[in-house]
């Protein structure tokens, strides 16, 4: 697959952001635009691996009251628990806009390691999932699945914890290979595995638990343990946990790689996956002994993800809908905000740290039906008009205006519908509007390249100005924000604004 060395146009600057970062801030990509792809992915993924970590949460070791407390301090707990959730997931929404593209990938990987907090019900089990998430998001696959298979969120909710070499429970061997790794077939239709090899390596993966109320650590028990000889991928021995990931890795290294290179580049480019840059994909994880950052550097510098038929081509999930907005208006969303997002998302179908499945969400095209249309709309509806301060809204439009515009109200808006559609304006179907432009046009006359461009331009200066002669336009007159909150809810009602 070939690198794509052209210099990047703005539109491609803001899709790389759109795919990697919910969006662009202002003036962002166009700082990007001229640059080549190679130069900003590696700016980009140097400073999602270098950014800080979130500060562990106070409540993170506080353990589960002994049965000997009172009802009282057990309900306590309880109530504590579920707050704690809540502050987990909100600081994670703002985690999103702050440092993006470690968080994007960090919500991917959470789409592919799914845990639920149905099933393991502690928030502090929560946090050392999605933090084991987050510091291998960019790091060894390899790695990654040998701390995921022992993470107690996926311990729980996929029964590793009631394994025992007596009775093995064989959920996690299953998927451990079926949607972890390498899918039931490789890319020929043969199958990857046998049952036979599940059923060996449960066994092989028996042992491991959980002592909840001395610790929140996961503990290995002998006893638990089958110790006898396992036969599977032609190998036989007295295997135990980190044999099954490294005869995994060793025997199935093409299959994983090609299993996880579609699914990155099912996420990140197109959901009908190029098969020249799975390749790419599938090679770079094998030439570097599965590190995931050269695999996403080797996508999100090809040609394929530059393609003209991938941009703007996906559906923002809700999260990439509810962040975004936050994100072109340069705002972290304070506790309010962001709780705000985590619930709003939650009729659209996606519930953080809750996935429908142990197959994630459906994604894509399912993320936008008859019913949750109508309520994209509402929630975009909400963040803006609602969910942000006046004060950010003029500083967002303040950032939108050209210094030293003369039209500042023509170039706003344009600039405002540029920023936030994910395709050219010139694509955009703008409504007619008949009514002329108001004011003292004779005296104060509409520039000629503006009279003379495209009807679209026109179109959308009307909406934004709802009436309001143009020359009257100023950051500083009352009503200013509302007038800007009204023309960015319009916009988000544009199928284009669905789509990234």
């Amino acid at each position: 697959m070939d690198e794509y060395t052209s210099p990047l146009t703005l539109y491609e600057a803001r899709h790389l952001l759109r795919r990697t970062s919910f969006g662009a801030k202002p003036g962002e990509a166009e700082a990007l635009a001229g640059r080549t792809a190679a130069e900003i992915v590696d700016v980009i993924l140097a400073a999602a691996t270098s950014a800080p970590l979130p500060k562990t949460p106070t409540w993170a070791n506080d353990l589960i009251p002994p049965r000997s407390a009172s009802s009282e301090v057990r309900a306590a707990f309880a109530q504590n628990n579920t707050a704690w959730r809540v502050e987990l997931t909100v600081d994670w929404i703002q985690q999103m806009a702050k440092n993006r593209f470690r968080e994007r990938l960090t919500l991917f990987w959470h789409d592919h390691f799914v845990t639920s907090y149905v099933d393991y019900l502690y928030s502090a089990w929560g946090y050392r999932y999605l933090n084991t998430l987050r510091t291998n998001a960019f790091g060894n696959f390899k790695d990654f699945v040998r701390l995921i298979g022992l993470d107690a969120a996926m311990l729980i909710y996929l029964d590793g914890n009631i394994n025992n070499g007596n009775a093995p429970n064989e959920n996690y061997a299953r998927e451990l290979m079926e949607l972890f790794t390498m899918g039931p077939l490789n890319r020929d239709g043969i199958p990857n595995y046998t049952e036979s090899d599940v059923q060996e390596i449960a066994k092989a993966l028996s042992g491991w638990g959980l002592a909840t109320l001395e610790n929140w650590d996961v503990h290995f028990s002998y006893a638990a343990f089958d110790d006898g000889n396992k036969t599977f991928f032609g190998r036989t021995g007295e295997f135990g946990y980190d044999d099954v990931i490294d005869i995994l890795f060793d025997e199935r290294a093409e299959q994983i790689a090609y299993f996880m290179a579609k699914k990155l580049v099912t996420e990140f480019v197109y959901r009908d996956p190029n098969p020249a840059l799975i390749s790419a994909v599938s090679a770079a994880l094998l030439s570097s002994n599965f590190e995931i950052k050269p695999a996403l550097r080797v996508l999100l510098v090809s040609s394929a993800f530059f393609d003209s038929t991938v941009i703007s081509a996906r559906e923002k999930s809700p999260a990439d809908l509810c962040i975004g907005h936050y994100v072109e208006m340069d705002i972290v969303p304070n506790d309010e905000q962001a709780e705000f997002v985590r619930r709003a998302i939650i009729p659209l179908d996606q519930t953080l740290l809750n996935p429908p499945n142990v197959a994630g969400w459906p994604g894509h095209r399912n993320w936008i039906t008859t019913s949750t249309l109508a309520a994209r709309w509402s929630t975009s509806d909400l963040i803006v008009r609602r969910y942000s301060e006046p004060d950010q809204i003029l500083a967002f439009a303040e950032s939108m205006t050209p210094t030293g515009s003369t039209s500042p109200a023509i170039d706003l808006a344009l600039a405002l519908a540029g920023h936030v559609l994910a395709v050219p304006l010139e694509w955009v179907e703008v409504a007619e509007i008949e009514e002329p432009f108001e004011g003292d046009l004779l005296n104060r006359p509409l520039p000629d390249w503006f009279l003379n461009g495209p009807a679209y331009q026109r179109n959308l200066v009307k909406i934004f100005l709802n009436g309001l002669p143009w020359y009257e336009w100023d950051l500083s007159i009352g009503g200013a924000a509302d007038r800007i909150v009204q023309y960015l809810i319009r916009l988000s009602q544009f199928p284009e604004y669905q789509l990234m």
